[in-house]
């Protein structure tokens, strides 16, 4: 049965005040910010793109609906109660789901025959995690991120972004404020 926005709401704020840690929000990003993160992925060059904490796959929708009919989305969602919702909602041959840590990445890559991900776009909230598994992940990422691809995170604190630049060396930064809160998304090109 396909839920109300205000039960999807409702059900998402349940979610992250139990989880404040891993969600990272208390309200599901706005079609503002969704739009502003999909916008950055070229589908002529999308062919596998990754979700990380996707939590209620509000993002996710917006990505598939950009996405040509043979690309491929994985997602890495580590709360059950999420990973069952996503499952739950989407029929899409295109989506996997896995049930894991971002950190995972290249174990589930190499099992599944996957070299290189296009893009892979974050809703992590880093800023509340422990420095080194922030670290472990993002360079996780680079790693299985091909040339000229893009890291695209979003946040709703500037404080992580010399981080991405010692990372990624090449950082765009967008504020989007018609977001509760206002958000920034921090798009990173993988230069070899």
């Amino acid at each position: 049965m396909q839920q109300t926005p205000l039960y999807q709401r409702l059900d998402f704020l349940r979610e992250s005040i139990r989880n404040l840690r891993l969600t990272g929000s208390v309200a599901p990003s706005s079609q503002f910010l969704c739009r502003a993160i999909v916008a950055k992925i070229n589908p002529e060059k999308a062919a596998v793109v990754v979700e990380l904490g996707p939590g209620d796959g509000v993002i996710t929708r917006y990505i598939l609906e950009r996405l040509h009919p043979d690309a491929r989305l994985v997602i890495f969602e580590i709360n059950e109660i999420f990973v069952e919702k996503i499952r739950a909602t989407f029929d899409d041959p295109r989506l996997l789901v896995i049930h894991d840590s971002a950190e995972h990445i290249g174990r589930h890559f190499k099992a599944l025959n996957v070299e290189k991900a296009d893009y892979i776009v974050s809703g992590i909230p880093f800023v509340v995690l422990p420095e080194s598994l922030t670290r472990r992940i993002t360079l996780e990422c680079r790693r299985w991120l091909r040339a000229e691809g893009r890291f695209i995170q979003f946040h709703y604190s500037p404080l992580l972004i010399p981080f991405y630049r010692r990372v990624f060396g090449n950082v765009e930064v967008e504020l989007v404020p018609l977001n509760i809160p206002p958000a920034i998304i921090i798009s990173c090109e993988k230069k070899e």
